[in-house]
């Protein structure tokens, strides 16, 4: 074998396992992905070739060949490690905007029956809200609390139940205000006897712009209203009390005191 030969041989093994490497980057699979398996065994046979020739060309050549082989193959392992990582953030970025679609649709549903019946899955007599505008990340709370029976519901008690009667639900909580405008809903079935108090608190310390709106509605028909100024919520006192209903008589009590929320 001439020198002309051995060289048109090395140029032929290396195109082709540059060119076997380059199918495998841009084909989009995985670098060893079955899909690449043409390119892996173009690569095998141009090694191979360069090293049956080592023996004839020059070692420091042949040396030279290898190594610059040996990066490209580096190279795709870590193409293959990035492109795998960017799929992965592009599937939980893809997750969370399906998750935030899903809870504004669920959103908009709420909002769409509040001129009627707000959706609750289950009986209730008594219904609370509170709503505190739109586009803010202040996470209000809405709480019922009996002092007298040591009863307290919200974020971290949802529900609260004596019998199949008798029972108290958190039935929605939001940590935020989007561009729809929900609302938090304490719902009450039975408790008659029972007198509760009604608080909101802002939770996370976020300022906020709009007043604060807490309805109240029980069962004979009984209804009020209160329009909390933002003020209130963003002060050492970060907590407001606002009334108390009475369910033995069907009574609420305006109190609209305001107090720290390290004495609930």
């Amino acid at each position: 074998m001439n020198r002309v030969l051995k060289w048109i041989l090395a140029i032929i093994g290396i195109l082709l396992s540059t060119f076997s490497l380059y199918t495998i980057y841009i084909s989009g699979k995985p670098t060893f992905d079955s899909y690449n398996t043409i390119g892996w065994i173009g690569f095998a046979l141009g090694f191979c070739i360069l090293m049956a020739l080592l023996y004839y060309l020059s070692v420091k050549v042949g040396i030279a060949y290898t190594i610059i082989l040996l990066l490209l193959l580096l190279f795709m392992i870590i193409w293959d490690k990035f492109q795998s990582k960017h799929t992965q953030q592009q599937n939980i970025s893809q997750i969370t905007k399906d998750i935030s679609s899903q809870k504004n649709t669920s959103d908009e549903i709420e909002q769409l029956y509040e001129n009627g019946d707000i959706v609750i899955s289950h009986p209730y007599d008594h219904l609370i809200s509170l709503q505190w505008g739109t586009l803010n990340n202040v996470d209000m709370d809405l709480m019922l609390i009996s002092s007298q029976d040591n009863v307290i519901i919200n974020f971290s008690t949802p529900k609260y139940s004596l019998d199949a009667s008798n029972s108290i639900w958190l039935d929605y909580d939001y940590q935020m205000q989007q561009d729809i405008a929900t609302k938090e809903i304490i719902s009450i079935l039975g408790m008659k006897n029972k007198t509760f108090s009604i608080i909101t608190m802002n939770y996370n310390g976020e300022k906020l712009e709009q007043d604060v709106v807490v309805d109240v509605s029980l069962l004979d028909g009984t209804t009020a209203t209160y329009t909390i100024p933002a003020e209130h919520f963003n002060d050492d006192t970060n907590c407001v009390y606002v009334c108390d209903i009475i369910l033995n008589t069907n009574e609420i009590i305006e109190v609209m005191k305001d107090f720290d929320s390290s004495g609930i």
